[in-house]
């Protein structure tokens, strides 16, 4: 398996536009969930109670949350998967590789649970929604830095 530093110029291009794009896509995604929410409850700011009212808002059914949780487990998983497939030929250690690639999936996991749990349980279950969703974004950035020093500025053959 070829490390990062030592892919040849097209492939190092051709996962840089792919690195940026996702996290662009990524960014996009989280600054609709700003945009559209704040100022929508008693504050400026997105809140947790603005989050939660998403599960559990007038008109939000059981199956409005399936249909969503279908359409955005589909929709990240080529990116999580395509970011992941990249960050694994990075040069760092092997348990860290399996750590960082995984954790997005299983943040986004979190994520999901805590939408159906706030909707059914109780609203204090947010905060696994937001803690989840914060952990993947976290995890993909750190994933798609860490790959592109990589690609650009890490010393080949090291």
């Amino acid at each position: 398996m070829k490390r990062l530093p030592d892919l040849p110029l097209e492939l190092k291009m051709l996962a840089t536009a792919t690195l940026i794009f996702a996290g662009l896509s990524v960014l996009m995604g989280f600054a609709y969930i700003v945009a559209s929410h704040q100022g929508a409850g008693s504050s400026y700011w997105i809140g947790a109670s603005d989050i939660a009212a998403l599960y559990t808002g007038p008109g939000v059914s059981m199956a409005t949350l399936i249909s969503l949780a279908h359409i955005h487990l589909l929709g990240l998983l080529p990116i999580f998967a395509i970011i992941g497939f990249i960050f694994v030929h990075s040069t760092l250690r092997r348990g860290w590789r399996i750590f960082w690639s995984m954790l997005p999936f299983l943040a986004f996991l979190f994520d999901v649970s805590g939408w159906f749990l706030t909707k059914m349980v109780a609203l204090e279950f947010v905060y696994l929604v937001i803690c989840g969703g914060a952990t993947f974004i976290l995890s993909l950035g750190v994933m798609i830095l860490i790959s592109l020093y990589q690609i650009w500025f890490a010393r080949a053959g090291a």
